[in-house]
């Protein structure tokens, strides 16, 4: 609430005015903004913001039944015991209950202050991790992949419960973009397929406590070595 005002006009989008340098630079002069997801040529992508998650009516429930088959969470979540469970919990239900494809990336490191964000990036499909990050590192970067089929996410969504639901549902409007992230038709690599289920992986309690205030610490004392370098 210091620097922003929530967006709290549920599902309104409306079109926000580019300053002058980015308009020369993209070539419009106006973008929609606002509670909207995005309609690629073959899939379609929608956004929770990091504690979304943990709310009761999270926005992927109401972005399934539109037909949102992509879900991404940037997430600043500091690390509290067992705190990964939870999150590992929530993240299953959703997509168990709703299906489709949760993108979860969190930070990771120290906000300079007395919290340290403990990463564990996660991809899941329908209730199955088919990749998952580090949850204690000293990297500044650390990237997750996977193949999954959009495929498998119609298919498990096929339900006429479901479907009675979702012709009820509010109506999320759709930026529309003229690209596809699957392969071109014929040009896949039959070698490739989806990526197999995994068992995700927990630290023990002990590790845990071991591992998170260390990490702060190393965190915070670079960060202090950075402020010291800098010229006032």
């Amino acid at each position: 609430m210091r620097y922003f005002t929530p967006w709290s006009r549920e599902g309104h989008v409306e079109q926000y005015y580019l300053p002058r340098i980015i308009q020369d630079i993209v070539g419009k002069v106006k973008v929609p903004i606002g509670d909207a997801v995005i309609s690629t040529r073959d899939t379609c992508l929608g956004c929770e913001s990091c504690e979304e998650l943990f709310t009761p009516n999270a926005p992927h429930s109401a972005m399934s039944l539109n037909g949102v088959e992509i879900f991404t969470n940037s997430s600043g979540s500091h690390h509290e015991l067992r705190k990964l469970n939870t999150r590992y919990d929530l993240i299953l239900e959703a997509t168990r209950k709703a299906g489709g494809i949760y993108l979860y990336a969190n930070q990771q490191g120290c906000d300079g202050d007395r919290l340290y964000y403990d990463g564990s990036a996660m991809i899941v499909i329908n209730g199955n991790v088919v990749a998952q990050g580090s949850q204690f590192s000293l990297n500044d970067v650390e990237v997750i992949t996977a193949t999954v089929d959009l495929e498998d996410v119609r298919s498990f969504r096929c339900s006429p419960s479901r479907g009675l639901q979702a012709v009820q549902a509010r109506t999320y409007e759709r930026i529309e973009v003229d690209f596809s992230l699957s392969a071109e038709s014929g040009a896949l690599n039959t070698n490739i397929g989806p990526s197999k289920a995994r068992a995700p992986f927990f630290h023990a309690p002990e590790a845990e406590i071991a591992y998170g205030p260390a990490c702060w610490l190393v965190s915070h004392a670079f960060i202090g070595k950075l402020c010291t370098n800098v010229p006032y």
